[in-house]
């Protein structure tokens, strides 16, 4: 509740411009297009483990085992979604090296899609603001913005923390075990957009494996296939499910009219006749130190993206 309350405190215009914003935008201070959601999620990528394709009428089944180690490989994947429902910050998938030495395998990389390395394939303080300054700042124009986030410990460093104020980003930390309850991405988005990408990573498989020139894959292969596989899915899903999007920040909150007219519309599972109240009270105490370390985050899903049998 106190964070519904936060959110809804910090959606209030300006004094001097209350009447004259909040008329023009019922959902208050931001634009629908400035209030967003970042997250993170490990990705897994088992090649063939056990599963192969093959025709229903044939009797021998050929399997190619990978024999890189990639199956032991994985990267992450950084999703924003903004409350319009408009893909204006692309997909960041990071991978696990240094991306040295490549030669010209990040050609082949889907333009639409981000790729970082690390030694961790996972979100670091200094890719985060490497990231905020170089793909979110642009789209967010300068304008007051609600960031909504976990608690990961890089996505508030006191250096982030600055960059956010600094450019009049209003971070909203998602209490530490409700990201499944609250976090628009987490509610309506991962769990569909997993299924896209997995639906997406067998066809190309089984298209590449069909072709007779295919000889066999390397983990760079599986990089690229990545890329294009997630770079279709992202910008699919919101051709097609922009309405969830939207919806998905409404009923937790986070775009909903500031005079607590539609109240009734929070949607938050395990809760019902759901009200924000009154904004200028919280109740009660929580700790806003709680931290999420970048290891240790129990929210994470791991995603695999693995190829089934065809039947």
């Amino acid at each position: 509740m106190n964070w519904l309350r936060f959110n809804q405190r910090n959606s209030q215009p300006p004094i001097n411009h209350f009447w004259e914003i909040a008329i023009e935008r019922p959902v208050g201070r931001y634009e629908l297009s400035n209030i967003c959601n970042v997250d993170e999620r490990l990705i897994s990528f088992e090649y063939l483990q056990g599963k192969t394709y093959n025709l229903a009428e044939e009797k021998t089944v050929w399997v190619k085992e990978s024999k890189s180690g990639w199956d032991k490989r994985q990267a992450s994947l950084v999703l924003c979604i903004l409350a319009d429902g408009i893909p204006c910050i692309p997909p960041m998938i990071i991978f696990h090296g240094t991306g040295r030495r490549l030669g010209r395998e990040k050609e082949r990389y889907d333009p639409r899609v981000l790729v970082e390395y690390n030694p961790t394939a996972y979100m670091n303080d200094t890719l985060f603001e490497r990231y905020i300054t170089n793909h979110l700042l642009p789209v967010l124009g300068g304008r007051p913005t609600l960031f909504a986030m976990d608690l990961m410990g890089s996505h508030k460093t006191p250096a982030v923390l600055e960059l956010l104020s600094q450019h009049r980003i209003i971070p909203s930390f998602i209490p530490a075990g409700c990201t499944s309850l609250v976090q628009p991405l987490d509610i309506s988005v991962n769990k569909p957009l997993k299924e896209c990408i997995r639906d997406l990573t067998d066809e190309q498989i089984f298209q590449l494996e069909s072709e007779e020139e295919f000889e066999k894959w390397t983990v760079g292969d599986h990089r690229v296939m990545t890329t294009h596989c997630i770079g279709k899915a992202f910008y699919q899903f919101h051709t097609e499910k922009a309405d969830l999007i939207r919806t998905s920040f409404h009923k937790v909150g986070l775009s909903l009219p500031i005079d607590g007219s539609s109240d009734q519309e929070l949607d938050v599972k395990g809760f019902t006749r759901l009200e924000i109240g009154n904004w200028q009270e919280d109740l009660g105490m929580h700790d806003d130190r709680a931290d999420v370390t970048d290891e240790q985050d129990q929210e994470l899903e791991l995603l695999s993206i693995e190829p089934q049998s065809l039947d």
